[in-house]
């Protein structure tokens, strides 16, 4: 595909349309806020050594360490209690970032991973109901997924019919975008707990959207190949793998499936290690 030549870059953090933003910030009024140790002396002086090269500090202490500040963050943002900075949360991908850090954390520190899915997953209820309320029917996370998900689908299948530059860079914008909201919004149906629905098949979607987002470059051109290191890490998807209770069954009665995502997950690189 031709380059763009208006010098713009894709933005790779879209914001939510308008009317999927609420208009006041999410407040859990009926969740119990989780005391959390604060740092010693002992610590802070790890920290020290550890940035002056003079020691090491062991890796789940550090991710420790990390997940007590999500928490705070979370904890200050939604309940209005703990020492985080507080933000104001209206959708939830303003979540992501301690959405993203639950999904890569390790075994060791399954209660820090219980006490931020408990919180997380209550503020996505919550969202999901206010916005019900405010378009006065049912909303789900995993039929929001399958409407971003079949957009997307539909631009990228007219890409190839665009030929201006300017065409082509908004075409793979509004490609990129709807992919982006359709992975956040399966990720908040497996986080919250949605009723798994057989037939979208979302975890394929997931995939597939996943390796098309990784060939999309800043200027708006599309790679021949796959960049590997822009694809999620593996710790994610696994995670959503092993949560998809739809996947899951399927993965029980069809041994050719439980190969081909063997086989899939070599493309994806660890976080960590």
């Amino acid at each position: 595909m031709r380059g763009v030549v208006y010098g713009r870059s894709l933005d790779f953090r879209p914001l939510p349309p308008d009317p999927e933003v609420l208009a006041s910030s999410i407040k859990l009024t009926d969740v119990e806020a989780v005391k959390l140790p604060q740092k010693g002396w002992r610590d802070h002086l790890r920290l020290f050594l550890q940035s002056s090269g003079l020691t090491s500090v062991p890796s789940v202490v550090r991710l420790r360490w990390q997940a007590h500040e999500v928490i705070d963050w979370l904890q200050s943002s939604l309940l209005s209690k703990g020492r985080g900075k507080k933000a104001s949360i209206s959708h939830p991908v303003q979540m992501m970032s301690a959405i993203e850090f639950l999904m890569s954390m390790p075994g060791e520190l399954e209660a820090e991973r219980r006490i931020m899915h408990t919180l997380i997953g209550r503020a996505l209820i919550e969202y999901r109901k206010r916005i019900s309320a405010n378009r006065e029917r049912p909303m789900q996370f995993v039929k929001e997924a399958s409407t971003h998900f079949f957009a997307g689908f539909k631009d990228q299948q007219m890409l190839s019919k665009t030929s201006a530059p300017g065409e082509q860079f908004a075409t793979v914008q509004r490609i990129y975008n709807s992919y982006y909201f359709f992975r956040a919004y399966y990720i908040f149906a497996i986080l919250s707990r949605e009723p798994p629905d057989s037939g979208s098949k979302l975890f394929s979607k997931f995939m597939r959207a996943c390796f098309f987002m990784s060939t999309i470059q800043d200027d708006g051109t599309i790679a021949p190949k796959p960049s590997y290191r822009q694809l999620p890490p593996k710790e994610h998807v696994v995670f959503l793998a092993k949560r998809d209770v739809a996947l899951q069954s399927r993965l029980r009665e069809d041994e050719a499936l439980r190969s081909e995502l063997q086989n899939m997950l070599k493309f994806f690189r660890p976080q960590r290690g």
